[in-house]
C-alpha cells in the first residue's frame, strides 16, 4: 500500500526551530501524534510519503515571511517534503492551497496505474483538504482523514476581534463544508461519527497512541521533596484552569501546584501565584523539562469542564502521554473517554471550585495508592494504547480501503 500523508508533520528540531522565531507558539501535540502515526504506519509496511505544511504562525506572529522547499527523513526511512509557501497573513492559505494542488496533482500522475494508494490527511484544514478531496476524486484514488477534534468547534476558541474572528468563522465554515466529504474516516471518538454525518462511510475509533520511550532519555527521578500536582498544556477556560487555580488555593496542605504551558489564563495564573507561593508558573520549556516534571510530580490534574459540548466529543491524547509517565491522573469524566480507562483515573465528579478542591485534598491524602495507580496506568498505556498495535489497526484498515479505490 502506497500512501501519501499530507499534514503538518516535521522533526522535533525543527519544531523547537519553528517556536522559537515565533511569538505564537504551535502546539506540538499534533506533531507528536502524526510522528507516531507515520512512524507505525511505516513499521506495519506502508510506503508512506509525506507532504508537509510546517505549523508556524503567519507573520508576524511568526519572523518567517516565507517557508523554503526542504526534505527531512523520519527516522531515516520516511520522506518529509516541505512544502513551499508565502507565509504573510493574508496570503498564507492561498499560497499552500496551490501549492498543494501541484504537488499532489504530480504524485496522483506519477501512481496513477498503483492499484493499492491513497490520499491521508491530518485533520480536513481547507488548504489542503479541500485540493486534496476534489483531485483524489478526480483520480479515482481513496482519501482518508483523521478527525481529533469536532470541526464545528475547530477555530472558535482563538479568540480575536474584527478581521481576525471573521477570518477563524470562515475557515471554521470551510471544514463543516467538507467534513463529510472524505472516503473514510480515523475519528478519536465514536461520537463524532453521527455528528459529523459521516456514520454510514467507513471509520474507525482511535483516540491516539501511548509511546513510552519518550521517557527514556529522562531516566530514573525522584520525585519532588514536596508533594506537588502538575498541570501542562493549554492555559485557557476551555481546559478548566481558573476553576482548577481556584479550587487548589482552597486546600490546605503542604502541596505545590505546577503549571506549564501558555494561553489566554497565564496573567490570571502568574496574579494567582503572587497570592499563594505554593503556586509555579513555568511557562513554555522544552519537551524534555515537561517529561521530566511529569514523573518527578505526584499527581497529574486535568481538568477539562464536561459542561462543555467539545468536551464530550474529544479525547485528549495528552493523557496518554501522561499516564506512560507512571504519575497518577486526576480528570473529569468526559463523554469522549473510554469506560475501558475508568479504573486507571482519579475523577473529580464535582466540577465546582469546591469539588475541585475537594478531590485534590482527597487524593493527595491516598499517598500509599498513589504509585500503585500510576503504575497501573502505565501499563495500560503502554501494553494497550501503544502506537505499534494501534497503528497496525489503522495500517489494516486503510489497506482494505485502498484495495477498494473509491
Amino acid at each position: 500500500m502506497k500512501i501519501l500523508f499530507v499534514g503538518s508533520l516535521v522533526s522535533g528540531e525543527s519544531m523547537e526551530y519553528l517556536n522559537s522565531v515565533s511569538k505564537k507558539k504551535a502546539s506540538v501535540a499534533p506533531v507528536n501524534y502524526e510522528t507516531m502515526l507515520i512512524r507505525g504506519l511505516s513499521q506495519a509496511g506502508a510506503q508512506v510519503e509525506c507532504l508537509s505544511i510546517p505549523p508556524v504562525a503567519a507573520y508576524p506572529g511568526s519572523r518567517l515571511m516565507f517557508m523554503p522547499d526542504k526534505m527531512e527523513k523520519l527516522d531515516g526511512r520516511v520522506d518529509l517534503h516541505w512544502l513551499p509557501f508565502c507565509n504573510i497573513q493574508g496570503l498564507k492559505q492561498s499560497s499552500i492551497e496551490r501549492t498543494v494542488r501541484k504537488h499532489l496533482k504530480n504524485w496522483l500522475e506519477e501512481n496513477k496505474n498503483e492499484p493499492d494508494k491513497l490520499v491521508f490527511l491530518y485533520s480536513i484544514y481547507p488548504p489542503y483538504a479541500e485540493p486534496s478531496i476534489e483531485l483524489c476524486r478526480a483520480y479515482n484514488c481513496h482519501v482518508s482523514t483523521v478527525i481529533t477534534d469536532l470541526p464545528e468547534y475547530m477555530y472558535t476558541w482563538r479568540g480575536g476581534n474584527g478581521l481576525a474572528r471573521k477570518l477563524n468563522e470562515m475557515m471554521r465554515d470551510r471544514m463543516m463544508r467538507i467534513q463529510d466529504q472524505c472516503d473514510s474516516y480515523i475519528l478519536f471518538t465514536e461520537k463524532m461519527a453521527a455528528r459529523m454525518g459521516v456514520e454510514r462511510k467507513p471509520f474507525i475509533v482511535s483516540e491516539g497512541f501511548s509511546d513510552g520511550s519518550i521517557y527514556d532519555g529522562i531516566g530514573e527521578v525522584e520525585k519532588y521533596p514536596t508533594k506537588t500536582i502538575i498541570y501542562a498544556g493549554n492555559l485557557s477556560r476551555l481546559y478548566g484552569i481558573r476553576a482548577l487555580v481556584e479550587g487548589f488555593m482552597r486546600v490546605d496542605g503542604e502541596y505545590e501546584l505546577h503549571l506549564y504551558g501558555a494561553g489566554e489564563d497565564e496573567a490570571y495564573i502568574k496574579e494567582a501565584a503572587q497570592k499563594d507561593c505554593r503556586i509555579k508558573f513555568f511557562g513554555r520549556v522544552s519537551r524534555d523539562e515537561v517529561l521530566s516534571a511529569l514523573k518527578r510530580s505526584h499527581l497529574i490534574a486535568i481538568n477539562k469542564p464536561t459542561a462543555d459540548d467539545y468536551s464530550n466529543y474529544s479525547f485528549s491524547s495528552k493523557i496518554l502521554e501522561c499516564m506512560a509517565s507512571g504519575t497518577p491522573i486526576l480528570t473529569t469524566k468526559v463523554g469522549g473517554m473510554p469506560q475501558e480507562y475508568y479504573d486507571y483515573f482519579y475523577f473529580i465528579d464535582d466540577e465546582t471550585v469546591s469539588g475541585i478542591a475537594q478531590a485534590i485534598d482527597a487524593v493527595m491524602m491516598k499517598a500509599d495508592e498513589l504509585m500503585e495507580k500510576g503504575r497501573m496506568a502505565r501499563e495500560f498505556a503502554i501494553q494497550q494504547k501503544n502506537y505499534v498495535t494501534m497503528t497496525a489497526k489503522i495500517a489494516y484498515f486503510l489497506n482494505k480501503q485502498a484495495s477498494k479505490g473509491q
